[in-house]
């Protein structure tokens, strides 16, 4: 495998979603677009359901002070500030579907000024499935001829939904997450890192920070380099972007001493069941 590609300046940001409040939350987008930019960063992620503000319990009583819809013109400020920096911004938002339904989504706002309602999370938590509905198909993003892959906090703890995007042809994942403090933010360094290790790829995440429906979010977005290892981490308590490079011969060296995705799979094979008593 040779690669040719410029590198990618890539960053995770994070701070807190006011609930309900999109016109607020879209400022503060473009604020963290703005100053990702500043420190020459060419794609910006941002956490999971940000725009909307993640607090469950409000989409189901208020939805309509929740939900975004495809041209919402209360994302003029966030496309102006990724148009005019020249940035792209990942975000996640609660999305109204034709036939009323709705999704957990992930936007890619371009550096054209368009905004796309790019991904609907596959993988929903079990308190969130009685309000969206799954998506049906993963999504990859082209950036600087970068292929990236796109998913939410549960998505990733499904190794096939990272394992498609990289035989996609993606070298990098980026998550929009809500990890709190606990069991889950244990969880998300185990999975950020095994997603990048087990795939040779980059993996990405931007997490909430402050108070969130589902309890105090634990912030340490980060970005965790092709072997596993973390390139770059936020503080766990305020806001902050963090920025890193990915790199084509960070990618090589990676599959050449890990060579799981060069590999005959294992076929299938016959089985034998042994009874103990």
């Amino acid at each position: 495998m040779t690669l040719d590609r410029a590198p990618l300046r890539v960053a995770a940001a994070q701070a807190h979603a006011l609930a309900g409040n999109v016109a607020e939350n879209v400022a503060t987008a473009a604020q963290l677009v703005r100053f990702a930019a500043s420190a020459g960063a060419d794609l910006v992620v941002l956490p999971e359901l940000f725009l909307s503000g993640y607090d469950l319990d409000l989409l189901r009583d208020e939805p309509a002070s929740c939900e975004i819809v495809p041209g919402d013109p209360r994302l003029d400020d966030l496309v102006a500030a990724c148009y005019a920096s020249r940035t792209v911004a990942v975000v996640g938002a609660c999305v109204r579907r034709p036939g009323g339904t709705r999704s957990s989504s992930v936007l890619v706002v371009g550096r054209d000024g368009e905004a796309h309602v790019a991904y609907d999370a596959q993988h929903l938590p079990p308190g969130a499935r009685d309000l969206f509905a799954p998506g049906d198909h993963g999504c990859s993003v082209e950036v600087g001829g970068w292929r990236l892959g796109i998913g939410t906090r549960h998505d990733i703890g499904f190794p096939e939904h990272v394992r498609a995007a990289t035989l996609d042809g993606c070298d990098a994942y980026l998550c929009c997450g809500l990890f709190t403090r606990g069991d889950e933010e244990y969880r998300r360094g185990l999975y950020l890192a095994t997603r990048a290790l087990e795939n040779t790829c980059y993996t990405i995440v931007a997490n909430h920070v402050g108070a969130t429906g589902d309890g105090p979010a634990c912030g340490r977005s980060a970005v965790f380099g092709p072997d596993g290892r973390v390139v770059a981490e936020a503080d766990g308590e305020r806001v902050d972007v963090v920025v890193a490079t990915l790199q084509d011969f960070e990618v090589e060296a990676a599959r050449e001493s890990l060579t799981m995705l060069s590999e005959t799979p294992c076929p299938a094979s016959r089985r034998e069941r042994l009874k103990l008593d």
